[in-house]
């Protein structure tokens, strides 16, 4: 998921307020993660607050969260952390999903590197050092012949 600040703002139609010290990359800060509970907020998160709780975003930005949405009254943020004023928060959330549905992007990334070793596992390849307790000098290890290992390699 790619996201910013910038990008929260247009997709929920916020008002975004960053700190007096914005974030080091201003409005394209990346976003890693969106979370719904204040102690879920860590650096790179941003809390989504539901429910307005006395505390919660001071909490929030005191684990790390890089930003806050809330609804309600507008919230200072803390400084390299950044605020998004909302009316609804249930109907931002819904806006937000639908308008990264609509750009085609990917909530959980599976990681390309998974898919290349499964395409690879079925390919055969001769390991050199052999790794699997035999010496590569010649000399037998534990009785057995020196051979090289076949293992199954990516």
């Amino acid at each position: 998921m790619n996201l910013c600040p910038f990008d929260l703002a247009q997709l929920t139609g916020g008002e975004l307020r960053l700190a007096a010290m914005p974030p080091r990359d201003g409005e394209l800060t990346p976003i890693q993660r969106v979370v719904l509970s204040a102690e879920a907020a860590g650096p790179g998160t941003v809390f989504w607050c539901m429910d307005r709780q006395s505390g919660d975003v001071e909490l929030a930005f005191l684990r790390g969260a890089l930003g806050v949405v809330a609804a309600g009254a507008s919230i200072e943020p803390w400084p390299g952390r950044f605020s998004l004023q909302i009316d609804d928060p249930v109907a931002a959330l819904r806006d937000l999903i639908a308008g990264l549905l609509a750009r085609d992007e990917q909530f959980f990334d599976e990681g390309p590197e998974l898919k290349v070793l499964q395409l690879c596992a079925a390919r055969v390849a001769d390991i050199s050092p052999p790794t699997c307790g035999r010496v590569a000098n010649g000399q037998a290890a534990m009785g057995h012949r020196d051979r090289r290992c076949r293992r199954q390699a990516a």
